[in-house]
């Protein structure tokens, strides 16, 4: 079995395709590590605890104003044809501005208890809004891209974001904006990249200021309802730790815990690639369901869980060397929280991987109980762990909560491949 998963054309075939995807994927993994060089020796640990509560919060902020729009797409993309899918994208980027306008709306009614319980600065928690409606849009046209298979595009996207965001950052920061500075280039270079790449994929201004027609609303709604804690899983336990840490820790602890997090998440990147070259070849082998087809589908997830705990640890020790240099002397004793984040990071990779399975059967109800599961498990055990044990206790419920839900869900998996094997329906389809 193992010799066979290095020779079949597929595991070629997907390692190329991974291997593109984490090189376009690594550039945007790219701009907070080069810039965190210049943001931990220009921001004292408390502007860059502000800009890392800014990205989880812009991140936790997304389901909600895109209503996983993005994983509404890709389970679509082969249901439509190129008129209705147009429609139907043109239909969620309507929706999330109209959410956005709502959420921006509520934002500055409760502003003063809203930045009470974030820890976040009132004047500027509307941009947080803006900037999860501005990483809505661009993942939205990154999906669209995968599933084009416009590798030239999905590539040209990232590279003009990154160009741009550390062009506008650096250039504020010489300024002498501080972390605002930090916050307007990053929306600035993602706003412009978004923009030119709709105009790529056929939308213009002016058709995107039309009104959508009603064909597809309840369609849209209703999967973001019922779906939306398996898109927001990540975000919100992202959330629950950056916020968790504040409170508890201070502003201080949320600066140390990014940084933690800033090294695990470039090897994300590459997981993550894995799981876009993955996705669509999946789909395709579990509809045709032939005996072989399926062989194949198990080769690769062998392999994955192999390969994916290798790279990790390739990753750890690569940033154990890294880390003294990059980082400003006052965050070094974050260096020490690197293997719980890494731990973390592979729970949450094949927590993941067990999604895509119920993600192909449509089964949203059940991603979505696996994931409310990952997020009380993650609360409680934070709540409980990060008073005797600081940070690490914050990243260890993380993993112990991704980990549950994996082994839990991985039995859901494998009657679903075993079942289908033998000719019976998807489970849940």
């Amino acid at each position: 079995m193992i010799r066979k998963a290095f020779t079949l054309n597929a595991k070629k075939f997907l390692a190329l395709q991974s291997l593109f995807y984490a090189f376009a994927n690594g550039i945007e993994a790219l701009v907070p590590i080069l810039l965190a060089p210049i943001l931990t020796r220009m921001l004292d640990p408390t502007g860059y605890g502000i800009w890392v509560l800014f990205v989880t919060y812009a991140t936790f902020m997304r389901p909600i104003v895109g209503l996983t729009s993005q994983d509404a797409i890709r389970m679509r993309f082969y249901d439509f044809d190129e008129a209705q899918l147009k429609r139907f994208t043109h239909t969620i980027l309507f929706v999330m501005l109209i959410l956005a306008v709502f959420v921006s709306a509520v934002t500055m009614v409760f502003s003063g208890l809203l930045s009470d319980a974030t820890k976040f600065p009132e004047a500027w928690l509307v941009s947080v809004v803006v900037a999860a409606l501005l990483y809505e849009v661009f993942y939205t046209v990154l999906a669209l891209q995968q599933f084009h298979n416009r590798r030239k595009a999905f590539l040209a996207t990232q590279v003009a974001q990154a160009v741009l965001s550390m062009g506008f950052i650096v250039g504020f920061l010489m300024a002498g904006w501080d972390w605002r500075g930090v916050v307007i280039g990053r929306m600035l270079g993602m706003a412009i990249a978004s923009f030119f790449s709709l105009r790529s994929l056929g939308f213009t201004l002016s058709s995107l200021i039309r009104i959508p027609e009603r064909s597809f609303y309840r369609n849209i709604a209703s999967f973001g309802v019922m779906y939306w804690p398996a898109g927001a899983v990540v975000m919100v336990v992202a959330t629950t730790d950056k916020v968790m840490a504040a409170h508890s820790l201070g502003v201080e602890a949320s600066a140390m815990l990014g940084v933690a997090w800033l090294f695990a998440s470039a090897f994300w990147m590459v997981n993550y690639s894995f799981v876009m070259a993955w996705t669509p070849w999946l789909f395709r082998k579990l509809k045709s369901a032939t005996p072989g087809d399926l062989n194949e589908v198990l080769s690769v997830s062998a392999l994955y869980f192999v390969l994916a705990a290798l790279a990790a640890a390739a990753f750890y020790f690569f940033a154990l060397l890294v880390a003294p240099i990059m980082l400003g002397e006052a965050f070094h004793s974050a260096i020490d929280l690197l293997r719980y984040a890494m731990l973390a990071i592979v729970m949450q990779g094949y927590f993941m991987h067990n999604m895509k399975f119920l993600h192909f059967d449509k089964s949203i109800e059940m991603m979505s109980a696996f994931s409310v599961l990952t997020i009380v498990l993650n609360y409680g055990l934070s709540a409980l762990w990060v008073a005797e044990l600081g940070i690490a206790g914050i990243l260890l419920a993380t993993a112990v909560s991704f980990g549950v839900a994996f082994l839990i869900s991985s039995g859901l998996v494998i009657a679903r491949y075993t079942n289908t094997r033998k000719g019976a329906k998807p489970l849940a389809g």
